[in-house]
């Protein structure tokens, strides 16, 4: 198979999330990001330059009246992004630049919040922006290459095939029912009637019960891991937000999602199974072929956590201390957590967290050497014929030799803003009565002030992947920053550049 795509150089990054209004904006890089693009534009000029943005572009799901998926409303949508928000006008400025310059390429692949890109209006109007309306003439148009078909970006660079894939491909939360975005924009082109949209679990979760969360608690989309960091620290900040026993299940029920993934796959890059005969569980898929985690089984769901609450409950009662019953059971389910706080009546909420939070000592998530759930399942499914696998999703950067044949795996990472609960801060009782003090009260701008910015950070990863003399590619993490005497440069992550 020849790549669609022979560069000399190509720069990877995702999970921008442009979107949302002030206070509700994820992404804070517009100066890194606008400089990276402008940048990319001028460097040699002799040289085939690609800048793939490998998914989540566009933030759909954070704007204002935001719903699963909206035909009709995405271009509205996308010009107040893209026009009218001067959060991300220096972005949006760069790119005509860009695509200007010969021998440069732009290519946009789709993620799980913006696909309403694929719609054929909407991503008219984004090649018009995009273009700055450019006549067609001008050669910005073929420089510009959408892949929204799930099919991934092939390049090639020296000699050595690359694939870029976004990695909800294998998130049973957040797959991509690509055939159905067809229909509805054919359907809608021909003024026929439109079939609803069933939303994945991943969209249901961000809409019904993430949204109206970090309106009040910002932390809940910036804060790694989701599991282990997230579902402890919300429930002690807001236990009020989970008092809907399904909006806690579908924000804290982790296990449960996957045991329900295990038993059914609903599209995307693994395809849909049947069930296997004899399965406890056998829920009946809705119309898409897509199943409602929150209705599977939910008298099942009740029951286990009631019992949950009831086992913590006994040995509260029988004198067990909560902060020691915490820190051996790690706070693994919310329910338990919140009742744990309820019940300690000798210790600050923030003490009872700080234990609960133990096992973040040792998380990985931040180690771009760690092995991943998204890296090993999508090593699994993309043959070893392919020498780099390029993916984001997770918002956490990877660098790693696959393991399906000989080649590399990386993971872009996100530009959006992260946080880190970092074992020196968990350790220390009075900095972490600060933390919780300000995760629990602060805004976005709270956070980003907190300690002189040190709390949240901005990695704005980038995958440089780029020709050696003689044949083959060195692939390497980089990561935009802006220093204080040089301004932005684009410097190397440490320990992440794998040759061939």
């Amino acid at each position: 198979m020849n790549p669609v795509h022979s560069v000399d150089q190509l720069y990877v990054i995702s999970d921008l999330h442009l979107g949302g209004t002030p206070g509700f904006q994820i992404f804070g890089s517009a100066g890194e990001l606008a400089w990276l693009i402008n940048d990319l534009a001028l460097r040699d000029p002799e040289q085939e330059i690609a800048l793939v943005i490998n998914g989540d572009f566009i933030d759909f799901l954070a704007e204002p009246n935001a719903t699963y998926f909206d035909p009709d409303g995405a271009v509205a949508k996308l010009e107040r992004i893209a026009l009218q928000d001067p959060t991300f006008k220096p972005v949006f400025d760069a790119f005509p630049a860009f695509l200007k310059q010969d021998r440069r390429r732009l290519i946009v692949n789709l993620g799980n919040h913006d696909l309403e890109l694929a719609l054929p209006w909407v991503r008219q109007r984004l090649v018009q922006i995009l273009t700055k309306d450019a006549p067609s003439s001008s050669g910005a148009h073929a420089r510009l290459h959408f892949v929204f078909d799930g099919s991934g970006v092939r390049c090639d660079v020296g000699g050595r095939s690359v694939l870029c894939v976004h990695g909800n491909e294998v998130d049973r939360w957040n797959p991509a029912d690509f055939e159905k975005i067809r229909q509805i924009g054919r359907d809608k082109q021909l003024s026929r009637p439109v079939d609803p949209w069933i939303p994945n679990a991943g969209s249901r979760m961000v809409i019904d019960v993430m949204n109206p969360i970090k309106r009040k608690y910002p932390f809940v989309d910036l804060l790694k891991p989701e599991t282990d960091g997230v579902v402890p620290t919300l429930a002690a900040c807001a236990p009020e937000a989970m008092r809907n026993f399904n909006s806690a299940i579908r924000l804290a029920n982790v296990g449960f999602a996957r045991a329900w993934a295990g038993i059914y796959k609903p599209g995307g890059m693994l395809g849909a199974e049947e069930l296997a005969a004899g399965d406890p569980v056998r829920p009946t898929p809705m119309p898409g072929g897509l199943l409602n985690p929150v209705e599977l089984a939910a008298s099942r769901q009740e029951r286990d956590g009631r019992a949950m609450l009831a086992a913590a409950d006994a040995l509260v009662r029988q004198g067990v201390d909560p902060l020691e019953f915490v820190a051996n059971e790690q706070g693994k389910r919310l329910d338990m957590v919140t009742a744990l706080i309820k019940w300690s009546r000798d210790a600050p909420t923030s003490e009872v967290l700080r234990e609960a939070l133990e096992r973040l000592d040792k998380d990985r998530s931040f180690d771009i050497s760690a092995r991943d759930e998204t890296a090993t399942l999508l090593d699994k499914e993309i043959g070893p014929e392919i020498d780099i696998v390029v993916a984001g999703h997770t918002h956490l950067a990877r660098a790693l030799h696959r393991q399906n044949g000989k080649g590399r795996y990386f993971n872009s990472g996100t530009w959006a803003r992260l946080i880190r609960i970092d074992p020196k801060t968990r350790s220390d009782s009075k900095a972490f009565a600060e933390f919780f003090d300000v995760l629990n009260g602060g805004n976005m701008a709270t956070l980003d002030g907190f300690r002189s910015g040190s709390l949240v950070v901005r990695l704005c990863t980038v995958v440089a992947i780029w020709k050696k003399d003689g044949g083959g590619a060195n692939a390497e993490l980089r990561h935009v920053v802006n220093n204080v005497t040089s301004g932005f440069t684009l410097d190397t992550t440490a320990n992440s550049l794998l040759d061939d």
